[in-house]
């Protein structure tokens, strides 16, 4: 009698074995984990792709404190108001201003990525050296939300400790900006804290048998080297707990820690030459090259495109001292050659009477630094081989769907126009991108699910629906 042969898919074998209520495989933890390596290695898909979730839609006890009982980020974008005609405000969840740690909610959530062939969800993280909740921050989506949800392990997730200074943009009030408002918690963190809360990464968070392994290492990503370095007292104290931090990732059966740094363009650029005393150095993409190195990051990729595009979003008086024209922000250095956007037509969008030329003359009018999201995404292109190149590490290319800070009121301007064939057009140059860099091994990580007060989110609106995450199963789906 002839053996029916099935293949064996991820999603297949995991959709077969089922999850408990809890979210804990039926399946004995070793086998799920020798499933998990096995397809961490490439043995099911070409590519991987990765997206941020910014897990701020919940009651969190900090900003309980903050902004009242019953605060989530839903009233920013509830409120949130157009600028000028035209201008898509407010945002409205197709699916309803939902609570992510509830578990059920959640389930809505993995199974739409899922099947739109997202792999990996990277999970901002927020721990602090502090005493406030045990140092942590709006972590129930992942602890009640992701992690007791059904479905689980259809997907994967990881962590990026986003170390930065949390301050009062919920929204900004006015006369307030990135540089003077108020720092609600500092960024840096001492080496005590900085074992603890990796310690609990790996004891809470790597052992789960859906967390994100490279090559069998589990991914861990810095948002803020330079406010790492800082917290750890300088560069050999970084290097030396990083260390430490993968000698107990081994220990705890790994074969090492897969360390991802963000690279947040000027961010990155500028402030590190300052910790060691050296910005006046000509070459200062070499010396972030030589600290990667030296602290063995293992990848780079970026958090969002505004990072390094930033000069095209504000007016000429509030730029740095950087040629804003410069390669390294991905501008051509043939202004003549920059084409004149093509957005007679009218917008994909349901709802809107204005064509896209008319949204951003609309938008200068009322004052507002405008982009078309065509010319955002073709720069943003060109930053990839001049940061793989120039940072020395494994680069993950990366595809940002938009921005728009109104809501929050960020004093820079907007990338307009932002559809989901734009967006859809810049996954596939992303694809062939990494067909051409076999070593980034076919990962991209996109912003995001629900960056909403930014303008920069897939996850499902009133106005597209499912389109972009239609894109995304367009284009790296299997």
């Amino acid at each position: 009698m002839e053996k029916k042969i099935t293949k064996l898919t991820r999603r297949g074998f995991i959709g077969n074995a089922g999850v408990l209520a809890s979210g804990i495989a039926l399946v004995p933890q070793p086998v799920a984990e020798t499933f998990q390596n096995f397809f961490s290695n490439g043995n099911e898909r070409k590519y991987t792709v990765a997206i941020y979730y910014w897990p701020n839609f919940h009651k969190d006890a900090y900003h309980q404190s903050k902004k009242g009982t019953g605060w989530t980020e839903w009233e920013i974008v509830k409120h949130a108001t157009p600028k000028f005609e035209g201008h898509y405000q407010p945002k409205i969840p197709l699916w309803g201003y939902r609570d992510e740690s509830d578990p059920r909610e959640m389930a809505r959530s993995i199974n739409a990525m899922a099947d739109a062939g997202i792999d990996s969800i990277i999970f901002d993280w927020y721990r602090y050296d502090d005493n406030i909740n045990g140092g942590m921050m709006i972590e129930k989506a992942l602890q009640d939300g992701f992690l007791k949800a059904p479905n689980r392990n259809r997907i994967k997730f990881s962590l990026m400790w986003a170390n930065h200074d949390y301050i009062d943009c919920h929204p900004f009030a006015t006369g307030v900006s990135f540089n003077n408002a108020p720092i609600w918690r500092k960024g840096e963190v001492g080496s005590q804290a900085f074992r603890r809360h990796t310690q609990d990464a790996i004891e809470s968070y790597f052992k789960q048998p859906n967390y994100w392994l490279i090559k069998g290492c589990p991914y861990f990503s810095i948002y803020r080297l330079d406010k790492l370095i800082r917290g750890l007292g300088g560069i050999a104290g970084t290097r030396d707990a990083l260390q430490d931090f993968r000698s107990r990732v081994q220990a705890a059966g790994f074969p090492d820690l897969h360390l991802n740094v963000v690279d947040s363009g000027a961010t990155l650029t500028n402030e590190i030459p300052k910790l060691i005393h050296a910005e006046s150095a000509g070459d200062k993409l070499k010396i972030i090259h030589d600290l990667l190195s030296e602290i063995k990051a293992d990848s780079a990729t970026m958090y969002t495109w505004v990072h390094h595009l930033w000069p095209m979003l504000v007016k000429n008086s509030e730029e740095n001292k950087e040629n804003p024209k410069s390669p390294a922000f991905g501008f051509t250095t043939d202004l003549a050659a920059e084409r004149e956007t093509n957005i007679d037509k009218k917008p994909e969008g349901k709802g809107t009477h204005y064509s896209e030329k008319e949204i951003l003359k609309n938008a200068l009018d009322a004052g507002i630094v405008a982009v078309d999201y065509s010319d955002y995404g073709e720069r943003a292109m060109k930053v990839f081989d001049e940061r793989l190149k120039g940072l020395g590490v494994v680069y993950f290319p990366h595809v940002s769907m938009g921005w728009d800070g109104s809501p929050r009121n960020y004093s820079m301007g907007m990338a307009l126009n932002n559809t989901p064939k734009k967006w859809e057009r810049f996954l596939r140059e992303t694809k062939s991108w990494l067909d051409q860099h076999p070593e980034s091994e076919g990962i991209v990580t996109l912003n995001s699910w629900n960056e909403w007060v930014e303008g920069s989110y897939i996850e499902p609106d009133t106005e597209h629906g499912m389109q972009y995450l239609n894109a995304v199963r367009k284009v790296f789906g299997s």
